[in-house]
């Protein structure tokens, strides 16, 4: 009778762990990238309307805004972030690089009735202009459209 019990028990810690590590942990990571792609699919579709700046329907605009809550609050499910980040197992950026991509894709969201000097205002007030991230802005910001809106890894 002892030598079953102890692989039995043996047994439910190991589902019982591995249980954990895919609800809590693959889950969760599964989710955000599934969230990448469909950022992703969101701006390479509507890629036209966007560097246009003649996207006369506002859906686009709360759609693009509401991915970029969504990303911001997936990071936050994902329990012990900053070490997967160092483990570099999953390919997780780094939450730094997904702050910022939020306000992009938070800038990218507004309505560009405005002109573009008010966005560019409005980036280095926020902290994110072009002088603090060149690789990430396009140095022709005065066209008035972000040219790259991929999160930096």
């Amino acid at each position: 009778m002892y030598n079953l019990t102890q692989p039995i028990v043996v047994g439910i810690i190991v589902f019982a762990l591995s249980q954990y590590f895919l609800k809590l942990i693959l889950e969760p990571i599964i989710q955000f990238r599934k969230l990448l792609s469909e950022i992703s699919h969101t701006l390479l579709y509507h890629q036209q309307e966007l560097l246009s700046g003649n996207a006369e329907d506002l859906k686009l605009y709360k759609e693009i805004a509401g991915l970029s809550a969504k990303l911001r609050s997936s990071v936050y499910l994902i329990p012990f972030y900053n070490f997967l980040v160092k483990l570099r197992i999953f390919g997780l950026p780094k939450r730094d690089n997904i702050l910022l991509s939020c306000r992009k894709l938070n800038i990218l969201s507004y309505p560009l009735l405005k002109g573009v000097e008010e966005l560019r205002e409005r980036e280095v007030e926020m902290g994110v202009g072009p002088q603090e991230h060149p690789d990430i802005i396009d140095k022709t910001f005065k066209k008035g459209y972000i040219r790259n809106s991929q999160l930096v890894n």
